[in-house]
This record gives C-alpha cells, sequence and structure tokens, in this order.
C-alpha cells in the first residue's frame, strides 16, 4: 500500500517522468533508425522513425494533460490548498515545452545527419 505522501510526491512528479520516458523513446527510435539503415522506410517523405518520434510526443503530452487534470482534484488539503496543484501543473507544463522542443529537430533535419 502506497503512503499518502508518495502518491502525492509522484503526481507532483508525473510530468517530469513522462518527458524523461519520451526522452529515452525518442533517442532509443532515432538511434535504432540511423544504426540500421535496412530499417529506413517513408511514409508520406517523412522517416517512418520520425512518425513515431512524432507519435511519442503527442502521447506524452497527452499523458501529461490527464495525469494533471485527474490529480488535480486528489490532492491532499494543506494550508495552502492551491499550491501543490499549481506545482504540478508547472512541473507538466514545464515538461510539455521540453517534449515540444525535443520533437521540432524531427521537423526540421533529416533523421540521420
Amino acid at each position: 500500500m502506497q503512503s499518502r505522501f508518495s502518491r502525492t510526491f509522484l503526481s507532483m512528479l508525473a510530468g517530469p517522468i513522462i518527458w524523461a520516458a519520451h526522452y529515452l523513446s525518442i533517442y532509443t527510435v532515432n538511434g535504432i533508425a540511423c544504426a540500421r539503415p535496412a530499417l529506413h522506410g517513408t511514409w508520406a517523405g517523412i522517416p517512418v522513425s520520425s512518425w513515431i518520434i512524432i507519435a511519442a510526443s503527442l502521447l506524452a503530452l497527452v499523458a501529461m494533460a490527464l495525469v494533471y487534470l485527474r490529480q488535480r482534484t486528489r490532492m491532499p488539503p494543506m494550508e495552502n490548498p492551491g499550491f501543490l496543484p499549481w506545482l504540478a501543473g508547472a512541473l507538466s507544463l514545464l515538461s510539455g515545452v521540453a517534449v515540444v522542443w525535443e520533437t521540432i529537430p524531427v521537423l526540421l533535419l533529416p533523421a540521420c545527419a
């Protein structure tokens, strides 16, 4: 059984945790695609690895939003009831900006330059 502290802590850090998983996944996909030239496929003129990265980015952004909206009402009561939801939202927003920042090169540069 999880304690109240660990649930609150994980819900606050959900955005950065999702960002870290996204970061690991996009570099894994790009590394595999660049290491194995036989896997270079294109769809609509864009490499399949780029499509996978774009899909992972959208999935990460949606997951951050859903986790934040779900946990917003479940934060424990405290002296300043708005602080923990604000902190969770700020961390999710910052993590969302990081996900978008990591995805921009996929749209501007070739996959294995």
